[in-house]
């Protein structure tokens, strides 16, 4: 008996049925998302060639492509590709998938448009993509981005090299500040961060596609969600010149604690939570005098 040779919008129908019965969250998306990027097509590309015959080759990787999802591995994680800031990156399971949430870090920088070029430290760069979107958008402005997890910082180098901004923007290995203690000048106009703020206690309410999935290290931050932020906070100031901005992403229920831990530091002259496009408390700016 002769194989059957599927086509394009066959295997999307059959493939968009079969994670639904799996429960899976937008099951055509998912499937147009997966295919399209086997065969190398946009999602409209795949409807203009909808008859074109997909051969044994690629059905045998499409084929693990749908077991991986199945298993909820995330799809950013299988296309190894995640857009932030209109910006394409690459991503895998060694760094956290990017949110669309913390754009609101990069755009609230941007949108201070400082007359002179800024020296930015991230903490935690992950994925690289704060760094590196706030490089491609300011070509003058040195940025150094520094990472505990040397797995991590692989990833961002090369998300920073695929951008251009191999001069722009240092990556160093260490936990928090300590990398940056050697450098010959060590004061920033802005750090920047998006630190793990989940508290262990919430691991179970985690969707299993991040549970499972994405690495603990960028996600959870002791009993409380505050153990990295709380350091962020105490620490920043030695390391911001005068008029310096600490920025940083919280979780949706963390504003008031947040903002009672920056009261405790007399060194911050003003401080605000900007909310995102949901109404939930999302980014913290706090500034030295």
């Amino acid at each position: 008996m002769a194989t059957k040779i599927w086509n394009v919008l066959e295997l999307l129908d059959w493939t968009t049925e079969y994670f639904e019965k799996h429960n899976i969250p937008n099951p055509r998306l998912d499937a147009e998302v997966l295919l399209g990027h086997l065969l190398e097509k946009s999602r409209l590309q795949l409807y203009l060639h909808f008859d074109m015959p997909v051969y044994q080759e690629h059905l045998s990787i499409f084929r693990e492509l749908i077991k991986r999802r199945i298993a909820l591995t995330p799809i950013s994680y299988l296309i190894n590709r995640k857009e932030f800031m209109s910006l394409d990156f690459y991503v895998d399971e060694r760094v956290l998938i990017p949110r669309p949430e913390t754009e609101f870090i990069v755009e609230t920088i941007l949108n201070t448009n400082p007359e002179k070029p800024q020296r930015v430290l991230e903490i935690g760069t992950g994925s690289g993509v704060i760094a590196t979107a706030l490089a491609v958008n300011e070509p003058e402005w040195e940025i150094i981005a520094t990472d505990i997890c040397q797995d991590a910082l692989q990833v961002a180098e090369k998300n920073r090299d695929a951008h251009e901004c191999t001069e722009r923007v240092s990556l160093l290995h260490g936990d928090l500040f300590e990398p940056i203690q050697e450098l010959d000048t060590s004061h920033f106009n802005w750090i920047v961060s998006n630190p793990p703020y989940v508290m262990s206690r919430e691991n179970n309410d985690l969707s299993p596609d991040v549970r499972d999935h994405e690495p603990h290290i960028a996600l959870f931050a002791g009993e409380d969600g505050l153990s990295i932020i709380r350091r962020l906070i105490s620490e920043a100031p030695s390391y911001l010149n005068p008029g310096g901005k600490l920025i940083f992403e919280i979780g949706d229920t963390q504003g008031t604690p947040v903002q009672e831990l920056i009261n405790e530091q007399i060194v911050y002259e003003d401080s605000k939570i900007i909310k995102d496009y949901a109404g939930k408390d999302r980014v913290v700016v706090a500034s030295i005098a």
